[in-house]
């Protein structure tokens, strides 16, 4: 929403001057004895307060390693004492700070945003810094170089939002479901709605189709990569997750984020569609929410390349919604016509990785 939060937990963190950053410094340094360059002489508290009051962010934090995305922060301020600036602080002195002195300096600052402590944007920034204290300014130069880089990040972000599924996928070279996940917009009964990328290459994409003549009725599907090296055995792989999705349910059960759990026992689906076989897993849930709401849902999970497709038709128990019948014309039909990326660089990189520790062990 304009002017609401925009960005996803960020944790800021300090980090050291770039080799060519510091190289910068040091020749700075050894133009003449009024050219000064201090390293990371500032306040992140500083910099936290300055992005906090944009309201854009859901939170901030300092040094937290759990966060997902984090902003790693290095700077440098040049600083050439030049004749002007010399004599505006005599004058400054000699009126007892009333007369303000203003400083100018080159702030040069370096942002790395992180995901899951891989690099996917940096920052080189060149700003000009200038401080004006007197007996009227209550703004201090930490407060001042803090919201001049704050102010140039918020910016940026704005115009080139690096926190979105899509440009977090493209950053890492995980799959493109943006122009690689395509379905039709209508299959049987259903019409497409819309998809969302996640900001988490293993969680992928989800769509959701709408029933045209149930309001209630959706169909929610989800496309993420196989958490595995190898996936030729579609049946276990397929149970094997049925089987992790009804523990998740059972826990939010135990923890009290839903009143009640009836789950089906999980059925296995083997299917010829055209040339190709699929084999699958089949069960049905009824959720009660903590405000006795309940829905039903018929579950399928297949996998196609090296991908999960996981269908869930939901049908809330309300007046205009379908009876829980089990749509299976809609999912051989989406199994058949569905687009799907293929194994991403990412992935395959990962996978790789593993493959070489499970043959050291």
């Amino acid at each position: 929403m304009p002017g609401g939060v925009v960005y996803p937990p960020v944790s800021l963190f300090y980090k050291h001057p770039s080799d060519q950053l510091r190289e910068e410094c040091a020749a700075f340094r050894a133009r003449s004895l009024l050219h000064h360059c201090n390293e990371n002489a500032f306040d992140l508290t500083g910099l936290h307060k300055a992005l906090s009051e944009s309201g854009k962010f859901q939170q901030l934090s300092l040094a937290q390693n759990e966060q997902a995305y984090q902003a790693l922060i290095s700077i440098a301020v040049l600083d050439e004492e030049s004749g002007k600036e010399i004599g505006n602080a005599a004058l400054s002195g000699a009126t007892l700070m009333m007369l303000p002195i203003v400083m100018e300096k080159t702030l040069r600052a370096e942002v790395v945003v992180t995901w899951a402590e891989l690099p996917i944007k940096r920052y080189d920034y060149t700003l000009p810094l200038e401080y004006s204290a007197s007996l009227f300014n209550s703004e201090s130069y930490q407060d001042k170089l803090t919201a001049t880089l704050g102010q140039q990040f918020l910016r940026d972000l704005e115009r080139e939002n690096i926190f979105t599924g899509a440009y977090l996928l493209e950053a890492l070279n995980a799959s493109d479901y943006v122009a690689g996940l395509q379905v039709p917009q209508a299959i049987g009964d259903y019409l497409f709605d819309e998809k969302v990328i996640y900001n988490n290459p293993f969680y992928g994409a989800q769509l959701t189709f709408q029933h045209q003549q149930f309001a209630f009725d959706r169909a929610e599907v989800f496309v993420y990569p196989i958490r595995k090296t190898e996936w030729k055995d579609s049946a276990a792989i397929s149970r094997e997750e049925a089987e992790n999705l009804q523990k998740e349910l059972r826990l939010m059960e135990r923890e009290g984020q839903l009143a009640s759990v009836d789950l089906s026992e999980v059925q296995s689906l083997q299917w010829k569609l055209g040339t190709n076989e699929y084999s699958g897993s089949f069960y049905g849930n009824t959720l009660t929410d903590l405000q006795g709401t309940q829905a039903s849902s018929a579950t399928y999970i297949f996998t196609k390349g090296d991908k999960f497709i996981r269908i869930r038709a939901i049908f809330p128990t309300l007046e205009g919604s379908a009876e829980a019948n089990r749509p299976d014309g809609f999912v051989r039909a989406l199994l058949q016509e569905m687009a799907l990326p293929a194994e991403s660089p990412f992935m395959a990189r990962l996978r790789q990785q593993q493959r070489e520790l499970a043959a050291d062990i």
